[in-house]
């Protein structure tokens, strides 16, 4: 078998999945680096990172959910990338009670991609889960957060994250 190189030109991608995939690992990196808080399940990204609960079903059995949430989760109309459980610290590296839940919704975007993200939030709603949906989430105790990852030249990235 002869082996030759290919260049591949993200920008120029058409597999979302791809691009969503490099968004939530660098959004992982972003909550676990800068907040300190670890995503108790993985969306995509958890075919590279294994050891994270990741999607199976409708399995959200998850230490800290409510039976409300759980219910909540399997039904909702969108599947959230990351479900973050913050937890009051007790001692050094002891863990209690949660103290609070975070849904977090990730896109990924880079310039010269058709749906640059240039409208803000705003232009974005159709990508986003229903204002009904957020606001019972809110109401079953979760927060909602986006996290737009732009992805740079040279390697580099902007990562935001905004409450809905």
């Amino acid at each position: 078998m002869v082996w030759e190189e290919k260049t591949f030109d993200l920008a120029d991608s058409k597999d979302s999945t791809l691009i969503g995939m490099i968004g939530e690992l660098i959004a992982w990196r972003y909550l676990r680096m800068v907040t300190g808080i670890f995503p108790m399940w993985f969306g995509a990204g958890q075919y590279l990172y294994p050891q994270y609960p990741g999607r199976r079903g409708v399995d959200y059995e998850i230490s800290g959910l409510d039976e409300a949430q759980i219910e909540f989760l399997k039904n909702a109309p969108r599947r959230y990338d990351f479900i973050l459980v913050k937890r009051r610290r007790i001692a050094p590296g002891l863990l209690g009670e949660p103290e609070e839940t975070y849904l977090v919704e990730v896109k990924t975007t880079f310039r010269g991609r058709r749906h640059d993200l240039e409208g803000g939030i705003e232009g974005m709603k159709r990508k986003l889960p229903e204002e009904k949906d957020i606001e019972t989430a809110k109401k079953l105790g979760f927060h909602v957060l986006l996290i737009v990852v732009r992805l740079l030249d040279g390697w580099k990235c902007r990562v935001t994250c905004k409450e809905l």
